[in-house]
């Protein structure tokens, strides 16, 4: 099946708690982490990485949030 990349922005990270949707989030030292966001408190987000491990990013060292979906 073909996917595609959406861009996330950081108000919208909230529609995706619920399930088990890996994202894509670049920081500004060009670093990507592919986690599913778990929380969000006072600018840092809580997420689990694919090895299980609980990962707290701040918001304000986040450039980018991308998602994959299913093309249509």
């Amino acid at each position: 099946m073909a996917k595609r990349l959406i861009r996330i922005s950081p108000e919208k990270i909230a529609d995706h708690f619920q399930g088990d949707q890996y994202l894509s989030f670049v920081s500004h030292d060009a670093t990507v982490t592919l986690a599913t966001p778990l929380s969000l408190k006072s600018d840092t987000l809580k997420v689990k990485n694919t090895k299980g491990h609980i990962l707290h990013l701040p918001l304000a060292q986040l450039d980018e949030i991308w998602a994959e979906v299913k093309a249509e």
